[in-house]
C-alpha cells in the first residue's frame, strides 16, 4: 500500500466527519479525526478518482505536508464523500 492510500485508509477508519469545498481548480476534502487532527486531500475539479492526493495533516502540536498520490480504488471513496456538504469559495 502506498503512503497516500494508507493516509486515506486511516482517515476513513477513524474520521468523525468530512468537510468539502472547492477553490478555483481544486476540490478539497478535510477529514476530522477523534483527536481533532485533520487530514486533507485534494484533486483537480476536472479530475477523477485517480487524481486525489493526500496533502496536509494538521495536529494539535504538529503538522505534516504530504504530496502523495491516492490510487483510484481509494479515490472512489473520496469522490463519494465530496458529494456531501459542498461549499464553494473563491
Amino acid at each position: 500500500m502506498h503512503l497516500g492510500d494508507g493516509l486515506v485508509c486511516e482517515a476513513l477508519a477513524k474520521g468523525l466527519h468530512a468537510n468539502r469545498w472547492s477553490t478555483g481548480q481544486l476540490i478539497h476534502l478535510a477529514i476530522v479525526l477523534p483527536d481533532e487532527a485533520v487530514q486533507h486531500f485534494e484533486r483537480p475539479t476536472d479530475g477523477g478518482p485517480d487524481s486525489w492526493r493526500a496533502t496536509t495533516f494538521e495536529g494539535r502540536a504538529s503538522g505534516f505536508t504530504f504530496d502523495e498520490p491516492v490510487t483510484a480504488e481509494w479515490g472512489v471513496t473520496l469522490d463519494t464523500l465530496t458529494t456531501k456538504n459542498e461549499r464553494t469559495t473563491s
